[in-house]
């Protein structure tokens, strides 16, 4: 699905910008337009992420959730973190809607502070040479209408200053306040921390906007600089936020609740018969060849879920294929 050009850029640079194909997002951008609009959302809620965790995976909503586990998404994290076993580890939509700049305060989500995601994502520090994870915004509509793209701060090579570890010159890192309103905190780095608030100024100078329309994605690390920023007053921007780690990653934390959550309802047992071994993956659902599986596990699974469509030869063959070698 990427180029070897997108693939060096985001190892390189720490970001790009693509369009999907309309096979990936069609179907939830229609879904979208029907269920999530201004006449739908909670005015009242201008923090990141939707509301009560409704659009968190799984969300019973089949659109949403295929698009989630969609192959070729899965195919090129696996293409950007150099490995066929990946994990997810987040999938919310939500929305944000334009607000006046009197209506935040100093934890607004409006025009946030130039950040890295690391630091609520995972216990550990990155390390740029052996990135660990991916993550990505699907915006589903049009910057020229609403704004609020997406600002990252490409790295520039190993000497960039903005890129010398260890991150720690921001917000809620190493002992320093958390505020998420940019103003607030660029005014507490120039009271307490000058020689952080003049490289943190030359990130808001460096700073590239994302220009989106539906279906277009950032692919981003979560070791480089970025932040959300404003909406156009009165307009609504809906976004998709995903993240995946290696499956050998450590010390890396799932944003959304356990997979199996929401079980006993068909919902999720809906998305596990509908999925391919593939996509299971992706919920640490083994493949088949994999040594977890025994003839007994494959039987029992397949006695879970073969009334929502699961199919379990595939495991089967598997089975033949391992105890022939």
């Amino acid at each position: 699905m990427l180029t070897d050009d997108q693939i060096n850029t985001w190892q390189q640079q720490g970001a790009f910008v693509m369009q999907l194909p309309e096979i990936i997002v069609g179907t939830s951008i229609d879904w979208l337009n029907l269920n999530l609009n201004l006449e739908h959302i909670d005015a009242e809620h201008l923090d990141f992420g939707s509301p009560d965790r409704k659009f968190e995976f799984p969300t019973s909503i089949e659109s949403l959730d295929d698009l989630v586990l969609n192959e070729q998404l899965i195919e090129a994290v696996q293409q950007l973190l150099q490995t066929d076993d990946i994990r997810l580890l987040q999938a919310d939509l939500w929305s944000k809607l334009g607000v006046g700049s009197k209506d935040h305060d100093a934890q607004a989500n409006t025009d946030q502070r130039m950040h890295m995601d690391y630091g609520n994502n995972t216990l550990l520090h990155p390390d740029w040479f052996s990135p660990d994870a991916v993550a990505a915004v699907i915006y589903y509509d049009d910057s020229d209408e609403t704004s609020g793209g997406t600002a990252f701060v490409p790295r520039q090579g190993e000497d960039d200053p903005a890129y010398q570890p260890p991150f720690i010159h921001m917000p809620g890192q190493a002992g320093k306040p958390f505020f998420n309103d940019r103003h607030t905190a660029e005014k507490w780095f120039e009271k307490n921390d000058p020689d952080a608030y003049k490289l943190r100024q030359s990130l808001y100078e460096r700073e590239q906007v994302v220009q989106f329309k539906p279906g277009t994605v950032l692919f981003y690390r979560h070791d480089i600089w970025h932040r959300g920023t404003p909406v156009t007053p009165g307009k609504l921007r809906r976004v998709h936020n995903l993240a995946w780690r290696r499956a050998d990653a450590r010390a890396w934390s799932n944003w959304n609740e356990g997979w199996a959550r929401q079980s006993y309802y068909g919902n999720v047992e809906a998305i596990i018969g509908r999925s391919t071994p593939l996509q299971r993956s992706l919920l640490d659902f083994p493949l088949p060849g994999d040594p977890y599986w025994t003839k007994q596990k494959i039987d029992n699974a397949a006695a879970r879920y073969e009334c929502y469509g699961f199919n379990a030869e595939p495991y089967r063959k598997g089975l033949i294929k391992t105890e022939s070698v």
